[in-house]
């Protein structure tokens, strides 16, 4: 039983305190991650480039947040550097060309998993920061921050430095997904409140599945279904929740496809079931669409409700609504978490003195920026989502649905096939499978 709202508010409301406590503290000492003090280090009044597809809003968010006011110019005296933000969509493209160029002995490199990390990490373009971290470096920051170095190991080392957020969410993930649902609607309905069959370990598929065909209805009499009772459930996300995966490292240390498992095949039927068979799940592949079904009331159960759409809800919506995780398939005990892309920070490979970076990049983003009464504000309206909000992030363990993205051939549109009802699984997986190994041997150089 997951019956611990006193417990989880009494936490959550420490947390904020301690935070609230520390986000004004005047000094900064790097060596309690295992560094030298900021003045040790010294650019020799070099610029240090920081380049990514949020650059403009990261360079925004020290200048216009009180909390990190004043930071970047402190930084650059300290360690005796001008800082410039790259705002640059050619990730990698542009890496690459200012690496052959000479140009990124001073840069700090922001990345993901399906946006430039895969092609600089199997390319020999980033510098092996597991040469330079000191023991211990993720200790004293969150759990999350290590967790996602863990899934982006290549070759079995560790390649990034933790985040470079733009707004203040460090050490929580903004790309959590889950599932937010209306509690209007299913109160107006006669339906369960699914925090409750979260708390109570009951929120599953076959909940689901039962929620979402008594909340498909026609309400205004013209014979055309007008709300759902599910909007964007996407397959990856639910095969996740059966305890499945695309891929993983097998015995002998190989990344290999396990799409066409039984774990991730039984997330296809299902995905199959809610679409075509039962028609539960809003028919449309358009994501404002979808959205703003959810948000206008038409939706009872919005699957995807990632952190980073919560504060869209909460601007939008007038219905009550909430947070679960997804339900839970029929091969696991506990609810799973997943995000849909991970975030790091990775070092070129010709880095003058790598060590300042990372360095420098400690000194600009930390923990205590913001404090956990902060973010929930901007993400959840009730204590229930609060709690929930919390466990993701204390729970995950860095599993990323879609951790291969750029590598999955077609796919995306293969599994609207398997939707319609016009490939099964099974053949549809079997179909992907060489191609997709193919393409991760091609990343890993495996043979």
């Amino acid at each position: 039983m997951l019956r611990k709202r006193s417990l989880l508010l009494a936490v959550v409301l420490a947390v904020s305190l301690l935070a609230f406590g520390t986000a004004f503290a005047s000094d900064f000492d790097l060596t309690e991650f295992g560094l030298k003090p900021a003045e040790s280090y010294d650019f020799g009044g070099e610029t240090v480039t920081i380049i990514s597809w949020t650059g403009e809003r990261m360079e925004n968010y020290f200048n216009d947040n009180l909390s990190v006011m004043g930071r970047v110019e402190e930084a650059e005296e300290l360690f005796n550097c001008e800082i410039e933000f790259m705002q640059s969509s050619d990730v990698p493209d542009v890496n690459f060309n200012r690496l052959l160029a000479g140009e990124s002995v001073n840069d700090l490199w922001h990345v993901q998993n399906k946006k430039g990390y895969w092609e600089l990490v199997s390319s020999d373009a980033l510098y092996p920061v597991a040469e330079i971290l000191p023991e211990g470096y993720f200790d004293n920051l969150p759990p999350g921050l290590a967790a996602v170095e863990e899934a982006l190991k290549y070759n079995g080392q560790i390649w990034g430095i933790g985040p470079v957020e733009w707004r203040p969410l460090f050490g929580y993930q903004n790309d959590m997904v889950f599932v937010a649902y209306n509690k209007t609607l299913l109160e107006r309905e006669g339906l369960p409140d699914l925090y409750e069959l979260y708390l109570d370990g009951e929120w599953t598929w076959e909940a689901a599945t039962d929620i979402a065909v008594k909340a498909t209805t026609d309400t205004d009499g013209d014979g055309e279904i007008d709300q759902w009772g599910i909007v964007d459930a996407r397959p990856w996300d639910l095969a996740v929740s059966n305890g499945a995966s695309l891929t993983r490292i097998d015995e002998n240390g190989k990344v290999v496809f396990t799409g066409d498992e039984p774990a991730y095949l039984e997330a296809l039927e299902q995905y199959r079931e809610w679409w075509s068979e039962l028609e539960v799940q809003m028919p449309t592949y358009g994501s404002s669409d979808l959205m703003n079904t959810f948000i206008n009331g038409k939706g009872a159960m919005f699957f995807y409700g990632g952190a980073w759409q919560l504060p869209k809800i909460m601007e939008g919506m007038t219905d009550e609504w909430a947070i679960v995780p997804y339900p839970k398939g029929p091969r696991v005990e506990e609810y799973q978490w997943t995000v849909q892309a991970l975030n790091t920070t990775v070092i070129p490979i010709n880095a003058k003195d790598p060590e300042a970076l990372l360095a420098l990049k400690t000194f600009l983003w930390r923990e205590e920026d913001v404090t956990i009464s902060e973010l929930l504000a901007a993400h959840v309206t009730n204590q229930e989502s609060a709690n929930v909000f919390i466990n993701a992030n204390n729970e995950w363990t860095g599993n990323a649905s879609r951790l291969f993205e750029k590598l999955l051939a077609t796919y995306a549109d293969d599994v609207r096939l398997v939707a319609s009802g016009e490939k099964s699984a099974a053949a549809c997986m079997a179909e992907l499978k060489p191609v997709i190994q193919a393409n991760l041997d091609d990343l890993f150089h495996q043979k």
